[in-house]
């Protein structure tokens, strides 16, 4: 983890004479900019995600922090020229700080001609072993289940937060709660206007959604978890983000491919630059 600086008082002031809506997209931008280790794509999923608060027409937004000189486009993705400096200048205090402990630990580790009068427990002559431990899963088992089978999956991390504020009843069915998001989500026509897993949960729109179980078949559920793909392939707006995330769900694309609810170079088109 890379902590950079950060600077409220600057940010107060500097945001004074934008509207409100800019400036609640300005500081979730600043923040996905770092998270996103300056790699935060310019695309229509993007800033969908940046308004999503209250679902406005982000052209004017990105327009006024353009012109107000709050962000620059570069190369296809959004910059801050603060976010710039912080992260380089974090990245090479890292770089500077794993450094000299590296010289440090061979220096202590090597070091020749050590004292006789050494306690017992320093007199070791060998360097420990490394441990690798296994990463933890930072996602319930229940919010993993939800998260695997909905169709939309969009901002992970809100998902799991809004997930673990639900009522016990409702994180122990799962199922339930992801085949009534997709419901949702596959009644919206224009998916621009489709809410977010975390915040339709937030609204708690599962109150509102019909549930009728049913047994998906296993071609409904490769549909199901490739609708994304599917539904941006007819709308044809395959953005940057899609591909992205079509490289990390590649086997959800490969069973859509296998059973043909998109063709080769519709796979192509997804899967390559």
């Amino acid at each position: 983890m890379i902590f950079v600086k950060w600077f409220p008082d600057d940010i107060l002031n500097g945001c004074s004479l934008l509207t409100w809506q800019s400036e609640l997209v300005y500081y979730r931008l600043i923040n996905y900019i770092y998270t996103s280790d300056n790699n935060l794509f310019d695309d229509d999923t993007t800033w969908q995600v940046l308004t999503s608060k209250f679902n406005g027409n982000y052209a004017p937004i990105k327009d006024e922090l353009i012109k107000k000189k709050k962000i620059y486009i570069q190369d296809g993705k959004i910059k801050n020229k603060g976010c710039d400096k912080w992260l380089l200048e974090a990245k090479t205090n890292f770089e500077i700080n794993s450094e000299r402990g590296k010289k440090g630990a061979d220096a202590r580790w090597n070091k020749k001609n050590a004292s006789s009068n050494a306690q017992a427990i320093a007199s070791i002559n060998h360097k420990p072993l490394t441990i690798n431990y296994k990463k933890k899963d930072i996602y319930s088992p229940n919010f993993n289940k939800f998260w695997d089978a909905i169709v939309n999956k969009l901002s992970k991390g809100d998902g799991a937060k809004h997930f673990s504020r639900l009522d016990e009843e409702w994180q122990n069915q799962p199922d339930k709660l992801a085949q009534l998001y997709n419901n949702y989500y596959n009644s919206v026509e224009d998916k621009t206007y489709a809410k977010q897993p975390a915040y339709w949960i937030s609204a708690r729109k599962y109150e509102d959604q019909k549930y009728e179980p049913k047994v998906l078949t296993r071609e409904d559920e490769i549909k199901s978890k490739a609708q994304m793909f599917i539904d941006a392939i007819q709308q044809k707006k395959i953005t940057k983000f899609t591909k992205v995330w079509a490289k990390k769900n590649k086997g959800d694309v490969d069973n859509a491919l296998q059973y043909g609810f998109i063709k080769q170079e519709e796979y192509n088109l997804l899967m390559h630059d």
